[in-house]
């Protein structure tokens, strides 16, 4: 029998490779909850009528930086960064529905930053995301929510019109082979949702109609307002 000395204790090499087996068990099942997903995968932009107006886009500092986080028991050191993703959804589908879309550091400028005048300021903002686990919902699917906030300005920074949108997706665990791949394809898909209810939404959104017959035509542009 082989004896080794610890300290006072005195373990044999059966029980030690035991007590190793234990504690790396421990370690594995602390960690096992712990998750990273970062989405950075294209959508795609749905066809619709042009609006013939020019637009400033200006990004926020919670929507250019947030990422969800969670530390939890049941979910240890969650992150989920879509900063790339939500940006670039932002950056593609709004030069599909208008003239012109021009970056702007502040939803006050009056003049974008290549001189030429914008008809309105659009400022997208994050409200919320949430996410869940098949084991978590008793389901076979992955599952993410995302809420945005739009505000549309006048040049001057008066508010023309403020709404929300939600997006919902959800992938079926058959299709991946760990939680990181099923919620990014969940994310994926609640992105794409964003995206087309902002498209064909836009014109029904609270104020839009309003403004919109003050600077086109509506007439010529059937569908739009």
């Amino acid at each position: 029998m082989i004896i080794l000395n610890i300290g006072k204790m005195k373990l044999n090499l059966h029980n030690l490779n035991r007590l190793l087996t234990c504690l790396i068990l421990l370690v594995a099942a602390g960690c096992s909850n712990s998750l990273s997903v970062h989405v950075d995968t294209g959508v795609p932009i749905p066809l619709a009528a042009q609006i013939p107006l020019a637009v400033g886009l200006f990004y926020n500092d919670n929507f250019r930086n947030y990422v969800f986080k969670e530390d939890t028991e049941a979910r240890k050191n969650w992150t989920i960064d879509t900063r790339q993703s939500r940006i670039s959804l932002f950056d593609q589908i709004l030069p599909s529905m208008f003239r012109t879309v021009t970056p702007l550091d502040d939803v006050n400028t009056v003049t974008a930053n290549t001189g030429s005048t914008v008809d309105a300021i659009l400022e997208p903002d994050v409200i919320e995301m949430q996410v869940a686990l098949p084991e978590e919902t008793h389901s076979d699917m992955y599952e993410a929510w995302v809420k945005y906030a739009i505000k549309m300005y006048q040049p001057g920074g008066n508010v023309i019109s403020e709404w929300q949108i939600t997006g919902y997706g959800k992938a079926h665990t058959s299709l991946f082979t760990s939680s990181e791949e099923g919620l990014n394809m969940a994310i994926n898909l609640a992105l794409r949702d964003i995206g087309a209810k902002l498209v064909l939404g836009f014109p029904k959104a609270p104020g839009v109609r309003d403004w919109l017959v003050t600077k086109i035509d509506c007439t010529a542009y059937n569908g739009i307002c």
